[in-house]
This record gives C-alpha cells, structure tokens and sequence, in this order.
C-alpha cells in the first residue's frame, strides 16, 4: 500500500511542474514575486519530499531498532515540503529550525511508554507547521502523553481494545456521501444530537446541513480533508472516520501533529535509552511493545498518505 503513495507521489518529483503550481499558489496566497519564490523553492520542495521519502524507504529495510530515526527525520522533511507551500520563506529565522519540543531526558525505574508526557516548546519546526499549516496556535508549553496521542489514531483503536479491553473510538456512518452524526454517537458525548452538532460547530470547522432525518444530523464533509478532519480520525485501512468517544479524548491536534510527536519520543528514546530499548524489543515483556510496532507500521503507511492528501488539496 505504501509503495502506491510513493508511486503517486512521483508527480511530484518535476520541478517544471512544481515550479508552476508554487507560482499560482503564491498568487492566490498574494505573496509578492511569486514567479521568482516558485523559481527558488521548486527544487528545495522536489529534495525535501524526496530526502523524505528515502528515510522512509530505508525504515522499511531496517530493524525496528533504528525505524523510529528514520520515521522521525523522514517526516521532518516531508512537513518541509509541506511548509514551503503555505510559507515561501521558510525559514526566514533560525528559532524555527529546531525540532520544537522536548522530552524526559532520563528516564525513570519502571518506565512505561504509554505513561511518557512530550511538552511543547516556543519555537520550532512543530510550532511553526501547526500555525501555518493547521492555523493552531498557543501551543507552548501543553503536555501531552503518549497514550493520549495513540487514541487519537484510529488504527490504534484495535490494540486498545485487546490489551485494555476498551475503545476509545467510534465509528462515524456514512449517509448519502455525509458523515452521519447519530444517536449513539451523542450518547457517548452525553448530549443531545442538536446540543452535540452545536458543539461542533463552534470548536471545528464543520458545518451542519439541513435534513429530514429522525435519528441524526449530516455534517458538510466538504469542510474536512483525510490529512484535517478534526475531531474525527481517517482510518486509512478501512476508509472511513471514527470519532472518540468521550469529549476527554478530543485534542485539538490534527494527526499529522500527533505523528510528528511521537515519532519525536520514539527516536529520543531509541538513540539515548538503548537499553530499556532492546529489552523492549528483545524481550516483549510488557504493553508498550505491541502498542509501539503496531503504531510504527501505521505510520509508515499513514503519514505519505497524508502528505500526499495535503499535497492534492494545496498544489
């Protein structure tokens, strides 16, 4: 599956047509001199998402040991690509080149992954990409834990289920082309369905049409994309969106945000905790190893899958 997004990702790859699609979006986005930005940034937009995709390509040849370095720097670029769409000049100050946000240097005795908080620092590459790219802001100095990120995926749904006989998500049907929202969807958020699609819409961008249905209402899906469909998750294996099922698990962080995070904690925690690392993965001895591969193959095929998406939206 991976290998396809790689495949249409090719198109991508000619900076005689990148060239030209960077010049009508920096018109459309009113940048002064957009012939001579497109000019200068059509080849570092064809390197970033090809730097990108090697890291990738090359995760998918290496132990598990090293995979989440590969991943980690391999979206780094693929969001670069991504940026220089929206932001021209980037990085016209160096406090947006570091990566952003910091993890527990040291870890404790009896460390557990899913336990593990990242926090969000001032500056950098995730503070930059989430307010160009997402229009989020203010995100200095949130924490986030690892488990709280993990059920924002959903994918991730089944593994919950097993180990923690629980879910943390729902699944949103589909009417006539558009995402239903139902009675037992409301029930889970403690709400009615009119008092559920008015906190809807004003925490995201969603819009509700009208309809006659008895037991439900239709959201608008022209207002979200897969790569931005905040407060539902795309699941990629089965093509639909769930949603979570309690108001406490909805984060306002689109998940290529949460993969970014991730991936960050997962690549600290392979280059400088290498021994609770191999007895991880040598030993399988607790939760955190079916949770932490299962979600590295998601990613692997997730986030081209996303880039792309961004990409066919924004170019």
């Amino acid at each position: 599956m991976t290998a396809s997004f790689w495949e249409r990702l090719l198109s991508y790859h000619s900076t005689e047509t990148v060239q030209k699609k960077l010049e009508k979006c920096y018109k459309r986005l009113s940048f002064e001199n957009a012939s001579g930005l497109s000019y200068e940034n059509g080849y570092r937009f064809v390197y970033f998402l090809k730097h990108g995709e090697n890291f990738f390509l090359q995760a998918g040849q290496s132990p598990y040991t090293i995979q989440p370095m590969l991943l980690f720097y391999g979206i780094s670029q693929l969001v670069k690509a991504c940026l220089i769409i929206i932001d021209p000049e980037y990085p016209s100050t160096s406090s947006v080149l570091a990566h952003g946000v910091s993890s527990r240097k040291r870890k404790k005795q009896q460390y557990h992954f899913l336990k593990d908080e990242i926090k969000i620092q001032r500056n950098g590459l995730f503070s930059h990409v989430a307010s160009k790219l997402f229009q989020i802001n203010h995100l200095e100095a949130e924490k986030y834990s690892m488990d709280s990120l993990f059920k924002q995926i959903a994918e991730m749904n089944e593994v919950f289920s097993f180990h923690h006989s629980k879910e943390h998500f729902i699944k949103v049907k589909n009417h006539q082309g558009h995402l239903l929202l139902s009675e037992d969807m409301a029930q889970c958020f403690h709400m009615s369905i009119k008092r559920l699609a008015e906190f809807l819409e004003e925490k995201y961008v969603v819009n509700i049409i009208e309809s006659d249905l008895d037991d439900g209402m239709l959201l608008d899906n022209n207002l979200i994309t897969n790569y931005h469909c905040l407060p539902f998750s795309y699941h990629l294996e089965e093509d639909c969106f769930y949603i979570p099922n309690s108001r406490e698990l909805l984060l306002n962080l689109p998940e290529l945000l949460v993969h970014y995070l991730l991936l960050y904690n997962l690549s600290m925690i392979s280059r400088y905790e290498t021994e609770w690392w191999y007895e991880l993965l040598l030993g399988a001895s607790s939760d955190d190893y079916p949770f932490i591969l299962r979600y590295i193959e998601i990613a692997k095929r997730k986030i081209p899958y996303f880039i792309l998406d961004f990409l066919e939206h924004n170019l």
